[in-house]
Parts: structure tokens; sequence; C-alpha cells
């Protein structure tokens, strides 16, 4: 067999693929998450068939989810935010303090929700009004919330008194599903709903396309952003609360990570570093296959430090995969 003819053997198999994934990025994710799940899979079979595993896979994918899945949300309009992780930390503090006070529940979980939606919109502000990149921008508020947390808590904090309400968040249903995980595909469906059947949506990604272009149509793009923003801090809050429910205690330094893992999660489901394109389901997908991978590693009794590694080498590949399939699409035009 000549090299021209398993050549055009291979792009028959490998030309469907690649017109899927350029029409559907999120793709990517999707076949990477079944990729992951094969090989551990193949590894320990008798552990990753077992319902209670994917019920811890699915409670620890739902603690991270809500934030991948807004800053999806928030990259399509071309933005970052690096303080989600001390956002997260500095929420769920905030509402043990206060429960611990004698707050009635209902009042502290909202009042958690406006904080972290208020740093959200401090982040948009200063970064529609300043003109400075959001990257710059929020990796400042990560070192200052970080810093003030550490400042304000000598150590951890724990709910002294039993929160009944946060049962909402924690109730299990068996195998290690828990009421969290409900919680995070509500917060997948209507951001999906957000950005593919509202204005709104279309603004966002007019935006994150060509900022200057989308003024000239009319759309306003503070605004747009600032929403965005908005809604990204609160997602941090938000699960927050169901870390609390879940464990009962908190930490200055908690998730410190998250902003990268987010974002890596993002990119990983198809997301555009520079706007203009993604999905919330990349936030989803990116979020599932890294709560798969630490899973399968803590059945297969791995190196914990594995994790991290996966995490910088998928990154860096969805990138330039990315790109490559970028490169394709314009291409095609």
């Amino acid at each position: 067999m000549s090299v021209e003819t398993r050549s055009t053997g291979l792009d028959r198999v490998t030309g469907p693929i690649l017109n899927a994934i350029i029409k559907h990025p999120v793709l990517v994710a999707v076949l990477t998450w079944l990729g992951v799940t094969a090989l551990f899979f193949v590894l320990n079979p008798g552990v990753m068939s077992r319902p209670n595993i994917w019920g811890n896979i699915f409670r620890e994918t739902a603690l991270m989810g809500p934030v991948a899945i807004m800053v999806a949300v928030l990259m399509i309009g071309g933005d970052f935010d690096m303080t989600v992780g001390a956002n997260y930390a500095m929420s769920a503090m905030f509402f043990i303090t206060i429960v611990n006070q004698g707050i009635p529940p209902i009042v502290a979980i909202l009042a958690t929700l406006a904080l972290g939606g208020a740093v959200g919109l401090m982040n948009g502000a200063l970064v529609t009004f300043t003109g400075i990149h959001s990257f710059i921008i929020t990796l400042g508020g990560w070192f200052s919330i970080r810093g003030a947390l550490l400042l304000i808590f000598s150590g951890s904090a724990s709910l002294n008194t039993d929160v009944s309400l946060l049962q909402i968040f924690s109730y299990e249903f068996g195998a290690n599903f828990e009421a969290l995980v409900l919680w995070m595909f509500l917060i997948l469906f209507g951001a999906l709903y957000l950005v593919h059947r509202t204005a709104y949506g279309n603004h966002l990604y007019a935006v994150g396309s060509d900022r200057d272009a989308a003024r000239a149509r009319g759309i306003r793009v503070t605004r747009t952003r600032l929403v965005a923003f908005t809604l990204t801090g609160m997602s941090a809050a938000f699960a927050s609360l169901m870390h609390v429910a879940r464990f009962g205690t908190a930490r200055p330094i908690l998730q410190t990570e998250l902003p990268l893992m987010a974002i890596a999660a993002a990119v990983l489901g198809g997301c555009a570093l520079f706007g203009g394109r993604g999905s919330p389901n990349a936030g989803f997908f990116g979020a599932l296959t890294f709560g798969t991978f630490g899973a399968g590693l803590i059945a297969a009794g791995a190196n914990s430090a594995w994790y991290q590694f996966f995490v910088g080498v998928v990154l860096v590949a969805a990138v330039v995969f990315n790109r490559h399939i970028n490169t394709l699409r314009q291409e095609k035009r």
C-alpha cells in the first residue's frame, strides 16, 4: 500500500472527527474524559465499576464545576477571573463566621452570594474602567484577598452549630451522590440557556470576538462584561456554600489552584483564550475530566502529584490543539 493510499484512508477516518470538533469544540473535552475513564477502567476495573466511585467523582466535580462553568462564560466574553479561588475561600470563611455569630442561615446564604457577586462586580469595574487586562487586575485581586484573609483569620474556621438548611446541598441520595451534584447541573443548564438562548448570550459572543465592532453595533459592552464578572463571582460564593455544607469547615488558603483549574477546564472544552468562542459545557466537561482523573489516581493508589502534572499537560495541549482547530476553521471559511 502506497503512502498516498494510507494517507487517504487516514483522512477518511480523521476528517469527520476534525470536522465535528471544528463545529463542536467541546468534543475535545468529552473525548479526553472518555479516554481518562477508559484508562482507569483498564488499570483498576474493580474499583471504577463501583457506583460509589462515580458518586465521589461527581461530588468532587460539583465543588469545582459551578466555577468552571461560569469561568467558561466569562472567557467567551474575552475575560479572566483569577480571584475565584480567593473569593471561594473568603465566602466560605464569611458564611461560617456570621452563622456562628447568630445570623439566620438563609440571610447568611444570601449575604454570602452578595459578597461573592460584589467581588466579581468590583473586578469587572476595575477591568472595564482602567482598560487593564483582566488577568492582571484579577491576579492582583487574588493576592489582596488572600493576604487579607491570612491577616484576619489565624487558622481554619468551623461551624459551631448545626445548620439544617445546608442539607439542600449535602443530602445524600446513596452511593455518595449528593444534592450538590444536582445544583451543579442546574447551574450548567441555566448557563447554557443564558448563553445560547438569550440576547445577552449573543452580545457576550460579540464582545468576546471584537469589542469595538460590538460597540459599533449598539451592544453595551461594559454592562455585558460586568454581568459576566458578577455571575462568576457569585458562582465562587455558591460553590463555597456547597463546600461548607459538605465539610463544615474552611481555611484562608482554600482552593488555591481553583483559578488555573477552572481556566484549564474551560480551555480543554474549547473556550478560546481571547474570547468569542466556547460554551458552558466546556467548563463542565473539563471539570469532570479532572475530577475523574483525581478519583482514578486515588483508586489506582498513584502519587497525587500526577494530578498537577496532568492538569499542566492538558492545559498546554488544549491550547495548542485549539489553535490548530481555529486555523482549520478559518481555512474552511
